[in-house]
């Protein structure tokens, strides 16, 4: 019997990811000190919308493990996104030039912005406004979720103070999606991205699913 931390890894490359989460937590039971099980789970939750679970792994990946490895690192800004970075990581973690504060005589925001309009429709023509509809913004290639948003009645949507960076925008956490698009963010950007026709996975996919097998 292959080892199931193996298998959930397979299930979370593949974005199945309640499968991979029940893999983590099956593996945890005889390895329940294994960060990589705890990392691993913490991503699946996240994507999964399963907040109180992902902040119980990553604060357990913050407080264990080393404070350069991308593990943390991530689980740190993770954190940080959703309000719940513990006091103590706040204080003493190293400082992340993605998250520091500029000095006064910079004067530029640290934090970038991106909004748009978001389509329906076979051509640009008949596009009418994705009201309600969910956008998702994964850090990249951490495949971390850091925002979830839906879009206002008219198709609007912001997602405001993210950090500088290479992002995944798509509306989908699995199957197949409308829209899956590399959004990169620089310090104090305010960028503006219609998600339409001419941009959906029919034209342009810059994340395409890699072949099976």
């Amino acid at each position: 019997m292959r080892d199931p931390g193996a298998l959930a890894a397979e299930a979370l490359e593949r974005g199945e990811y309640a499968n991979a989460a029940d893999l983590y937590r099956s593996a945890l039971a005889s390895e329940p000190e294994s960060l990589p099980l705890r990392y691993g789970l913490g991503v699946a939750a996240s994507h999964l919308d399963r907040r109180a679970d992902a902040v119980r792994e990553f604060t357990w990946v913050l407080q264990r493990g080393e404070p350069d490895s991308t593990e943390v690192k991530t689980a740190r800004r993770w954190l940080l996104s959703v309000g719940a970075l513990p006091r103590f990581a706040a204080a003493t973690a190293p400082e992340d030039p993605r998250e520091r504060e500029q000095k006064p005589a910079d004067q530029k925001p640290v934090h970038a912005s991106l909004q748009g309009h978001a389509l329906s429709g076979d051509s640009a023509g008949a596009a009418a406004p994705m009201e309600r509809m969910q956008l998702i913004l994964y850090d990249y290639p951490n495949r971390v979720v850091y925002f979830r948003i839906r879009t206002d009645e008219a198709g609007r949507y912001r997602f405001p103070k993210v950090p500088p960076g290479i992002y995944k925008l798509t509306d989908r956490a699995s199957g197949p999606p409308r829209w899956r698009l590399r959004v990169e963010l620089g310090a104090g950007q305010d960028m503006s991205l219609d998600l339409g026709p001419e941009n959906s996975t029919k034209v342009r996919d810059d994340f395409p699913d890699r072949p099976q097998g």
